[in-house]
């Protein structure tokens, strides 16, 4: 059993978990009025994307900049570590490039820190980073869709590998690689905003950090490895929303009766910022306005009969599965749980005291004044 558990790894629960709930949705809903006051800078739109996942997200904030603004050039780019939230995200993407067609989209394996420059601080593995650009041929989405595909089954094969980190055991790449993808009949016009080795670091209108770190975590590690990267990658009025789950939920009250001395949210807003406040140069935290945090719900989905009707099975399953992986429960707790049918019992109840099962978010914007 893995003493070093991350949540992350878990893709089964981690697919499940979003084909379930409506998450991805409500965080772009509450996203959108964030969008619309953006006031981009020659000659670009830039958004950052900490983390893509299976990509739902970043898709829907990519479609609400085009309705906001149709005819800028739009710069978007993402970390992602996963090969297979790759493929997902890369799957998502044909419709983008019709849609908006002067978008640059970059996608790299790198980390928080590394991400917005595109180059490895390990200067041993920057030799070997694998830089590939893409120009997609033709005016439709098959065609980019079908030129897309080669990609996932060919470059990400062999270049978006993984090991384990020597000192802290989290996964981390093997070799660094950057995807460069663009229309080629937009090349003219795009030429200013791709990407090319060594360009140095990007400062991004938008960044995006949802759910971009394990909750249990202490708050100086959320800061120092996520959140002050990001700080430091703003444009001047650029904005950083930071999402992540804060439990006092039905869900967590599941957890709570299985495993009351559980306490999967030690560190939210109030620690993160504490310490923000405390570790930052004064100059930088002078420059930064932070808002005042904000709870949002979302669902996990179900049909009416599957409440009303008496619990379904597989509603029973997709609301323990949902709970214990908001909640970061190991594998090891799960599978002593699950010895016992009591926890179904739990689930059951929980559901119909609910007339459903709801999850709560936190979020809050930090941006640089100038």
């Amino acid at each position: 059993m893995k003493t070093n558990f991350r949540f992350f790894d878990n893709r089964q629960k981690y697919l499940l978990f979003v084909t379930t709930t409506n998450e991805k949705n409500r965080i772009a809903d509450v996203i959108k009025p964030i969008v619309n006051k953006l006031n981009p800078k020659y000659p670009a739109l830039k958004i950052f994307d900490a983390g893509m996942g299976d990509g739902s997200l970043l898709m829907n904030v990519m479609r609400q900049c085009h309705q906001k603004m149709p005819h800028i050039p739009l710069f978007v780019s993402t970390k992602e570590i996963s090969m297979e939230d790759v493929r997902l995200g890369l799957e998502k993407l044909p419709d983008r490039f019709v849609e908006h067609k002067n978008t640059v989209f970059v996608i790299s394996n790198l980390n928080y820190v590394e991400s917005t420059s595109l180059k490895s601080n390990d200067k041993i593995k920057q030799k070997k980073i694998n830089w590939k650009i893409v120009k997609l041929k033709g005016t439709s989405s098959l065609d980019f869709a079908n030129q897309l595909r080669k990609l996932n089954r060919g470059f990400l094969n062999k270049k978006w590998q993984i090991e384990r980190n020597s000192k802290t055991g989290n996964p981390t790449y093997k070799e660094p690689s950057v995807i460069i993808i663009y229309r080629k009949d937009q090349e003219f016009s795009l030429k200013s905003i791709i990407p090319k080795k060594n360009n140095g670091k990007t400062f991004f209108d938008l960044i995006i950090a949802s759910q971009p770190y394990r909750s249990r975590i202490p708050a100086e590690k959320k800061v120092k490895y996520v959140i002050n990267p990001m700080i430091r990658s703003l444009e001047k009025k650029g904005k950083l929303v930071v999402v992540h789950a804060c439990g006092n939920d039905p869900a967590n009250k599941i957890i709570k009766k299985i495993w009351p001395n559980e306490n999967p949210f030690p560190t939210l807003f109030e620690s993160i910022l504490s310490f923000i406040k405390k570790d930052t140069d004064k100059k930088i935290l002078k420059n930064l306005k932070f808002s005042k945090k904000k709870k949002f719900k979302y669902v996990l989905r179900a049909l009416p009969n599957e409440i009303s009707g008496g619990i379904a099975t597989s509603l029973i399953f997709s609301a323990w599965n949902a709970s214990v992986y908001v909640n970061q429960i190991s594998d090891e707790q799960i599978m002593k749980a699950e010895r016992n049918n009591d926890y179904q019992k739990i689930v059951k109840k929980v559901v119909n005291q609910h007339k459903g099962l709801y999850f709560n978010n936190e979020i809050f914007i930090i941006e640089k004044k100038n």
